[in-house]
């Protein structure tokens, strides 16, 4: 009898150690498993890190390029219009000087006054050049230009109107805009912080209304956020 509870005592003591063993086996398994895991989970990161910062460069690249080819055009609209009124002048002035001499100054306009047909494309590197890219990009129903001169938090919301609608419907929408609009005129900028300024703007036809314009600053260049809510 007493054997008998001896050879059983040390089967069920060979039964435990193996489960043991096995037991430790799945562990080590699981281990092995999980640190593989992290390990393609840290290099999935890394390489999504990695295409947003390409995507990042990409995007200001595109902004640059985008700003270089508005100034170029305005530079050529400039230069064509200040021909055109030379000639415009000789023949009402025929004893007007020719090339190369003294022509009459032109007219100075007025501080923060926008006439519609004089909107260009200024840039960002204060809030009321980058107001007069947004509205000369709403004129022209250039819609790249409008989303690239806002911020996310506008863009987001533009985009979210626009949904559904073809690019030519949202160009027509844009200009639609600015149909009525004969100029603006910024009366006054009111700054928030360092990084934030309102615009109190004027626009002249349509409904002739005055309306506060937020313009913040990213990344060293100014967007518009949209009307400011008090």
């Amino acid at each position: 009898m007493k054997l008998v509870l001896q050879i059983l005592t040390a089967g069920l003591f060979l039964a435990g150690l193996g489960l043991l063993v096995t037991e430790r086996g799945r562990v080590a398994a699981l281990r092995t498993e999980n640190e593989r895991l992290r390990a393609e989970l840290a290099a999935a990161q890394r390489s999504i890190d990695s295409i947003k910062a390409q995507q990042n460069r990409e995007l200001e690249q595109l902004r640059t390029e985008v700003s270089e080819v508005h100034k170029l055009r305005n530079e050529v609209t400039q230069l064509r219009a200040g021909a055109k009124t030379t000639e415009q002048l000789r023949a009402e002035n025929p004893a007007a000087p020719k090339a190369g001499g003294t022509t009459p100054p032109a007219t100075v306009p007025q501080e923060g006054y926008y006439a519609k047909e004089n909107w260009t494309f200024s840039g960002y590197a204060t809030p009321e050049a980058a107001l007069q890219s947004v509205v000369w990009a709403m004129r022209e129903g250039d819609t790249k230009t409008i989303l690239g001169a806002v911020t996310p938090e506008e863009m987001a919301r533009m985009q979210s109107e626009w949904a559904g609608k073809s690019e030519a419907e949202i160009s027509a929408d844009a200009k639609r805009g600015t149909e009525k609009i004969n100029s603006i005129r910024i009366l006054d900028s009111r700054a928030i912080s360092e990084d934030e300024v309102v615009l109190n703007v004027y626009a002249a036809g349509g409904e002739d209304k005055i309306q506060k314009i937020s313009m913040k600053r990213l990344g060293g260049e100014w967007r518009m956020a949209g009307p400011k809510k008090e």
